[in-house]
């Protein structure tokens, strides 16, 4: 498989899952796209590992690891990894990153309730901040990212995560996972501020299509807050529409 060829088939994966914000929009560069593509296909699949179907958890931690042993160089033609190992060559990446997303979902597996919001803040820490400071990464191509833009970023992506948790609160608890042992109110105020707070990232976007970009996930992942509180009862699993967003920006003009 070629280098194009496992990209267009890590793009496939990005547009076939439903999520709250865009992949990789047409705002970015196709060199960049191509980048967030493989490094969503990644966090995919390790997310399907953890989750998805009825292995049992050893099987589970074992697949997760053949990810973590690829990426760190040992022989595998899963375009994925075909695709990722390129990116991370060329774009300079921190493999840390990845292995922090991996420990998230290793986390998962063996799910321990959390009982404090600095246990939220830690998973988030693993599981959401790392995409933030890559597409960042990306994002700074002739430079380090400054300390505050990440700072911002993992404001922002750690909001995402916590608003994904009440979007699948149900489901989360279906599958044995209390991620968030405290009253709904307390958690939307706790996750807008993060928003408010994490906002300025965009100030560090290098160009206008960044700052779009940036913009759209940012109120991409607001507005599911807004669903996720005003829904009726916790069974009814809120998804973004493009007339939930308009309403939030009349809402807020």
């Amino acid at each position: 498989m070629t280098i194009t060829e496992a990209y267009a088939y890590c793009k496939t994966i990005a547009t076939e899952h439903y999520e709250n914000f865009p992949v990789a929009s047409m705002l970015l560069p196709k060199s960049m796209r191509d980048h967030l593509f493989a490094i969503y296909a990644f966090a995919r699949t390790a997310d399907d590992i953890a989750d998805e179907g009825d292995i049992d958890s050893q099987r589970r931690l074992q697949g997760l690891q053949e990810l973590r042993n690829a990426l760190h160089g040992h022989e595998n033609n899963n375009p994925i990894i075909v695709a990722l190992r390129h990116t991370i060559t060329a774009c300079k990446l921190p493999l840390e990153l990845f292995d922090r997303l991996l420990a998230a979902f290793e986390q998962d597996v063996n799910f321990t309730a959390f009982q404090s919001w600095d246990n939220v803040m830690a998973y988030c820490h693993n599981s959401a901040n790392p995409v933030g400071e890559l597409f960042l990464r990306l994002a700074y191509t002739d430079s380090e990212p400054p300390v505050a833009a990440i700072a911002c970023s993992n404001d922002i992506c750690s909001a995402l995560q916590i608003t994904n948790f009440l979007q699948d609160i149900r489901v989360d608890e279906q599958r044995g996972r209390t991620y968030l042992p405290f009253p709904e109110a307390e958690v939307v105020a706790q996750t807008r501020l993060l928003y408010q707070r994490g906002s300025r990232v965009i100030n560090y976007a290098p160009t206008l299509r960044l700052k779009l970009e940036l913009w759209m996930i940012i109120h991409g992942g607001k507005t599911m807050l807004h669903l996720c509180e005003h829904r009726a009862h916790r069974n009814q699993r809120p998804t973004l529409t493009f007339a939930a967003l308009l309403m939030q920006l009349f809402r807020r003009a």
